[in-house]
């Protein structure tokens, strides 16, 4: 059994655009469903937009949009601790 951590929030720039990337790789995936009902959710995700250069154009992210990505990532943070665990066991 993993034990319960805190969300690890990103310190720069580079970890925030790599969360979205993560999350945006999970939809591509199939592996994100929502809710019924989160529909501001999907919306907000939607709203995110790209820079030429490639970036995320960060005047776009909400904060339903950021929780999200930041959610995923410290999910997929956790199965790949708790996945180790049990393979080392």
């Amino acid at each position: 059994m993993s034990k319960m951590t805190d969300m690890k929030t990103p310190r720069n720039r580079l970890e925030f655009e790599r969360n979205f990337n993560l999350l945006k790789e999970q939809g591509y995936q199939g592996k994100m469903h929502f809710m019924q009902g989160t529909s501001h959710v999907i919306d907000s995700l939607n709203k995110v937009k790209m820079l030429p250069n490639g970036r995320i154009d960060l005047l776009t992210i909400n904060e339903s949009a950021r929780l999200q990505a930041n959610m995923m990532n410290s999910f997929a943070n956790m199965f790949d601790v708790s996945s180790s665990e049990v393979e080392t066991e």
